[in-house]
């Protein structure tokens, strides 16, 4: 009979090895504005995993920023990842000491608290368990704590490149310790409207890119969003459009010959750019049939991140049901509308859910903070997980 974990997590031991990682300072460098990325805290791991006999190697995801990847045996088969990064975001408009972690009302306070090191603190938590407790899992357990996860995703496809076999995957985010097996995707592109430039006193000599764009606008929030109100998927809710930026004219005396708009689409499991942009272009087809002159590009995108969805017969999933069950009493199973790793391991095969302490909400706000109960749930139900997973 599988051991059960409730009751051996210290929330205390928890909470401060939490602490210790919101005061080391990872912000990534991609950003812009300044930060030391994640080299701090891949010492700490290591220190960790040193002072508690926890095998691990390191992996290099880019010039100077590397993955920690912890490994404990199993007595069976089969090879199950856990997974949360290492880096944040930035730190200049937060209206709170970013570095300083703060006790309150049962929360911490700081940057990273929950977005990721919460889960980080969980799952390095849990290998200490397994190790500290003589449990040993059927499967082959790996914990990898990624860089640049923020920016580009470097350090979860670098992981991928290893060619480890995992039979599952679980990503720390914070879910309140939901299970959470979709997400959303994401595509950010330009729609570009072009005119002719010409002297504002004399507009019928040009032709004003901004008002092409207007209109442009206006079809797209008058056609497209109740489509995508009436597509709904039971877990995720519908697609999502946001013009986010818009750019246009040059002088107030010059007719404007250029206009951009920038989009945030999120994206359901089966949609990508290219049904989008299908669908965009149809949407626009009677607004350019009747103005013949307008011209409209929409542009590749940008940015593009792939949403993903494992099937509820997956062991992963069973495992993390499992889980919670004997751990909470109980589990609920969501979509998320936020992008993150997970997705890397579905796009190769590798069946993922998301599962963290603290809720998302949380993340990148300007007092970022995590529910404290949350860390010892997440580290028992991790482990819980590590006992009861078969691929």
């Amino acid at each position: 009979m599988a051991r059960e974990i409730k009751g051996i997590a210290n929330q205390a031991e928890l909470l401060q090895l939490l602490s210790d990682m919101v005061s080391i300072e990872s912000v990534n460098t991609l950003f812009g504005k300044g930060g030391s990325d994640e080299k701090n805290m891949v010492s700490y791991i290591c220190d960790y995993y040193d002072s508690n006999g926890i095998e691990y190697s390191i992996q290099d995801a880019l010039p100077g920023r590397c993955n920690v990847i912890a490994h404990i045996k199993g007595n069976g088969s089969g090879a199950l990842c856990f997974e949360a990064h290492t880096d944040t975001v930035t730190v200049d408009e937060m209206t709170i000491e970013p570095f300083t972690p703060t006790v309150k009302d049962g929360r911490l306070y700081g940057r990273g608290s929950v977005d990721d090191k919460g889960s980080v603190a969980a799952m390095m938590y849990m290998m200490k368990l397994l190790k500290e407790h003589s449990i040993t899992p059927y499967s082959d357990i790996y914990f990898a704590a990624v860089a640049e996860e923020e920016y580009s995703y470097k350090g979860v496809l670098r992981l991928l490149k290893e060619g480890i076999h995992f039979d599952g995957a679980v990503v720390g985010e914070g879910t309140s310790v939901n299970i959470c097996r979709a997400c959303k995707g994401n595509v950010r592109f330009k729609i570009v409207t072009h005119g002719i430039a010409g002297h504002s006193s004399r507009p019928w000599e040009g032709r004003n890119a901004i008002v092409e764009m207007a209109n442009v606008i206006c079809e797209l929030e008058k056609k497209l969003l109740p489509v995508y109100e009436a597509r709904r998927h039971p877990l995720l809710g519908p697609p999502t459009l946001n013009i986010s930026i818009i750019n246009g004219g040059k002088l107030i005396n010059i007719i404007p010959d250029y206009c951009e708009i920038q989009i945030d689409r999120r994206l359901l499991p089966g949609e990508d750019y290219e049904s989008v942009k299908a669908e965009i272009l149809d949407c626009l087809s009677s607004l350019l049939a009747e103005h013949k002159d307008y011209e409209v590009e929409v542009l590749p995108p940008f940015v593009t991140d792939y949403p993903m969805e494992t099937a509820e017969v997956e062991s992963v999933v069973r495992a993390a049901v499992k889980a919670c069950d004997t751990i909470l009493g109980g589990h609920s199973i969501e979509g998320a509308h936020f992008s993150c790793d997970a997705s890397k391991f579905t796009r190769v095969g590798i069946p993922a859910i998301v599962v963290g302490p603290g809720s998302i909400r949380q993340a990148h706000t300007n007092d970022e903070y995590i529910d404290i109960a949350d860390l010892t749930k997440a580290a028992e139900v991790f482990a819980q997980i590590c006992v009861d997973f078969r691929p």
